[in-house]
């Protein structure tokens, strides 16, 4: 009996922190706000970064072009 509540207790408990953790990101005791700074914002690489393709296709990986027949079999137990 004593049981049955411990375990209904703890899952109360459970059930109300879980759903606490959605509006918690909201909560801000002191008030402060995130200011951004002041500035103007440009770029850092205008044009992409250097010495990076973006369209260039992905390498394939060294093994790509092992035959499987190289590949030893394994038989089930």
């Amino acid at each position: 009996m004593l049981r049955g509540r411990v375990r209904i207790a703890l899952a109360l408990i459970l059930a109300l922190g879980v759903t606490g953790c959605e509006s918690l990101d909201k909560f801000n005791p002191f008030g402060d706000g995130k200011k951004p700074l002041p500035g103007t914002r440009t770029p850092v690489f205008p044009g992409g970064v250097p010495g990076v393709e973006s369209r260039a296709p992905l390498l394939q990986p060294s093994n790509s072009n092992v035959s499987l027949g190289a590949a030893p079999t394994v038989q089930p137990d």
